[in-house]
């Protein structure tokens, strides 16, 4: 079996094997599977960067952006970019601690104080563009090419504290970039479990790519498929099934050695 034979089977098990978990109240799986999203300005660039900083562990449980997203918009100036990036990242910790009553322990090693330090830092990181166009340009300069396309995930994650390879990757797939794939733990788990490549983030970014591109889909619809399968979490409906990625490994493996 070629390497292309395999990844095209690897896919069509796993298609089958989503529709065969997904909760009877979900009409619609497609809408997990494509991003339409609609650039119209750096502020919701902005948005979108600094809640992928957050999707990392416990962070979301902690910083609770969705839930507490106007008032960290009013104490981020309604995100006026050149305003925050001017801002001192520990003066912002300090807000945030008192406008949530963040009990917390105060250290340099708090949640809060990492990821104020990224709220100012993409802020930093964004004022370089005059506008969503000239944003655009520049990421389309790196997506457009697939020998450079991996260094856009790299350069964001020097410029931004916190945000490392992988949440760079996450950050540019929810803007609507469906060639970045987000190489999380579910996703190193199910390559590394079919023997596609080895828990690496770059091999697994690479990976998915491949396995899209021998399929003729985004590497976004792979990574959602792989994602909702060791996950569980549908999301949109808020709907937990629990991680379904060592019985799926299972039956994957089975087909690819009977």
């Amino acid at each position: 079996m070629t390497t292309k034979e395999k990844n095209k089977l690897i896919y069509e098990v796993a298609c089958e094997y989503l529709l065969s978990i997904v909760p009877e109240s979900i009409e619609d799986i497609e809408k997990y599977l494509q991003n339409n999203n609609e650039l119209v300005s750096l502020n919701q660039v902005y948005e979108i960067l600094i809640q992928s900083a957050q999707e990392y562990q416990s962070l979301p449980n902690v910083i609770k952006f969705i839930e507490r997203k106007e008032q960290i918009k009013e104490i981020l100036y309604g995100y006026d970019i050149q305003k925050i990036s001017e801002l001192d990242f520990e003066a912002l910790y300090y807000q945030f601690r008192e406008t949530f009553d963040v009990k917390s322990k105060d250290s340099n090693m708090n949640l809060w104080y990492k990821w104020s330090r990224a709220v100012v830092d993409s802020a930093s990181y964004l004022s370089q563009f005059k506008d969503i166009d000239d944003f655009k340009e520049y990421v389309n300069m790196f997506d457009n090419n697939t020998k450079t396309r991996i260094a856009l995930p790299l350069v964001i994650s020097t410029k931004i504290r916190g945000v490392g390879f992988a949440l760079a990757c996450n950050f540019l797939k929810e803007l609507g970039y469906i060639n970045y794939p987000k190489p999380d733990v579910h996703l190193k788990d199910i390559c590394f479990g079919l023997n596609l490549c080895d828990k690496n983030q770059y091999e697994v970014f690479d990976t998915i790519i491949q396995i899209a591109d021998d399929n003729s889909v985004s590497p976004y619809r792979v990574d959602k498929i792989f994602w909702l399968i060791g996950s569980g979490f549908f999301y949109d409906d808020n709907i937990r099934i629990g991680s379904h990625k060592v019985d799926f490994i299972e039956k994957v493996n089975e087909e690819l050695n009977g």
